[in-house]
């Protein structure tokens, strides 16, 4: 487990005392939960974000795409995470830039 990861399981609701924002632990902890195994599939009904429940929705599905990027063979122009912030600011997942083998 790296630094970060250890960081966001010690202080669990303070991103801050790590050095981060919520939204960079977040996709941290979704990448590290798809590397780990623990995320099983891509349906969003198979992938527990339980932790996330008081996240919306929007945001909840830019982290479950992140982890997806990062742990599947997605076809890529630009990095998950550049693609992740996009997807925060827009509300939207950048297919044009990240996206599936075979479509979604």
């Amino acid at each position: 487990m790296d630094t970060e990861t250890d960081c966001i399981q010690r202080h669990p609701g303070l991103p801050e005392a790590c050095g981060l924002t919520t939204a960079e632990a977040a996709a941290i902890m979704a990448a590290s939960v798809g590397a780990t195994g623990t995320h099983v599939g891509s349906d969003a009904e198979e992938y527990d974000d339980s932790h996330n429940a008081n996240l919306p929705d929007w945001k909840r599905r830019c982290i479950r795409l992140y982890g997806d990027c990062q742990t599947k063979d997605w076809i890529r122009k630009k990095r998950c995470f550049a693609c992740f912030e996009d997807c925060t600011g827009q509300h939207e997942w950048p297919l044009d830039q990240c996206r599936p083998k075979g479509g979604r």
